[in-house]
């Protein structure tokens, strides 16, 4: 039976929530706290498998206690409970930077259909903190190939994490409109090596992996780089801002027909999907609210199928931690076309190893590379 630690400063939403834990098969609410203070002391005294946690707590903060637990080495799972005000968006992202596994929306409503969906989407955030299975997409059957396997201590051509850049006024990359003639804009610097994009997937666990390694990457890498990470509406804005601080390349979430710049990082904003199309031979981000694929908006198999189109040959993906098999059938679908480089993230440095074991098992991945070695990796393959 998997104990659970339900923290929360509401009585019905802890109420609520224990009763979701119980009725799922091998799972217990254990214990229940109204504060970070309380939290802390049940964590350091009692034996628990994961812990459902509001970031807003009084007295001390569901942050602060996710810091507390690091400092102190409590490895206990946390799911952060989180809402859409722009204060819980911000604290969110740096949790789950921090080491919150996955964070769960509450509810508008304790009843009806935005509790099922909350009811649903706890459970599967459960499961990933306990390590257990869930019930996910089989990837298609394609004949295995093999996978370069790269360990920690590999060495690559060096790309170092940089210290937080300093904050200067950005220049606002240019906008086309992709329904009539181009508005004029400078073109592309030249691309000398051999690639012309760089594509991500990442899902659970991939705030922080994506923390983890874009700050590794150089500060010019001649290409722009392109990422789908599942998220809600309105968190990956802030992931995005979090992100660029201690990057050397730009990173943004993607406007709708922004051009696509070298040395630029674009996330697809979080509840829209995000693609790549052509302008004029400039690469333009085309993004829209069409229905979830698969229940995912965005969904990576999605942007993947978009790259079919354009004229570029060389694309380098890159599949990162994440439940299910999102972003597979767009690469298998994309190799028949496009001349691809793939690497995944090695399972040992994984939340989850569902998409990029997906990726890997369809014989699809070139490389596989701990989290602290993709970006040397990616460095390595694309050139100069």
């Amino acid at each position: 039976m998997y104990k659970i630690l339900v923290v929360d400063d509401s009585a019905l939403m802890r109420k609520l929530m224990c009763d979701i834990i119980n009725s799922i098969q091998g799972f217990q609410a254990a214990d229940v706290c109204s504060d970070g203070e309380s939290a802390y002391r049940c964590l350091t005294s009692n034996q628990y498998d994961a812990v459902t946690m509001n970031m807003m707590l009084p007295r001390v903060s569901g942050l602060e206690v996710l810091k507390r637990m690091k400092a102190n080495n409590i490895k206990v799972s946390v799911v952060a409970i989180s809402s859409t005000v722009k204060e819980d968006q911000d604290i969110t992202v740096e949790a789950l930077e921090s080491g919150a596994v996955e964070f769960v929306l509450r509810p508008y409503r304790l009843a009806g259909p935005d509790k099922l969906t909350f009811s649903q989407e706890l459970e599967k955030a459960l499961h990933v903190a306990v390590g257990k299975p869930y019930v996910e997409a089989s990837p298609v059957n394609m004949p295995k190939r093999s996978v370069t396997m790269v360990g920690k201590m590999d060495t690559l051509p060096s790309a170092q994490p940089s210290e937080p850049k300093p904050q200067a006024p950005k220049v606002e990359p240019p906008k086309v409109d992709v329904s009539g003639p181009s508005k004029s804009v400078a073109p592309r610097p030249v691309r000398t090596g051999k690639y012309s994009l760089i594509a991500i997937a990442s899902s659970t666990g991939g705030p922080q992996a994506l923390h983890t390694f874009l700050p590794m990457l150089p500060e010019h890498v001649g290409v722009p780089i392109v990422v789908v990470q599942h998220m809600p509406k309105g968190f990956t804005a802030s992931l995005a801002d979090r992100i660029d601080s201690k990057a050397k390349l730009t990173v943004k979430e993607a406007e709708p027909n922004e051009i696509l710049l070298p040395d630029y990082v674009y996330i697809a904003p979080g509840g829209r999907h995000l693609q790549v199309i052509e302008n004029q031979g400039k690469l333009v981000a085309r993004v829209f609210d069409d229905p979830p694929v698969n229940n995912l908006r965005p969904c990576a198999d999605v942007m993947y199928q978009s790259l079919e189109s354009l004229s570029i040959d060389n694309i380098l993906c890159v599949v990162l931690t994440g439940m299910g098999a999102d972003g597979s059938k767009g690469i298998a679908s994309l190799k028949t076309k496009k001349k691809l480089y793939v690497i995944t993230q090695s399972e040992d440095t994984c939340v989850v190893y569902g998409m990029p074991k997906a990726t890997d098992q369809m014989g699809l991945s070139n490389l596989s590379a701990p989290i602290t070695g993709i970006a040397n990796a990616i460095v390595k393959e694309i050139g100069g």
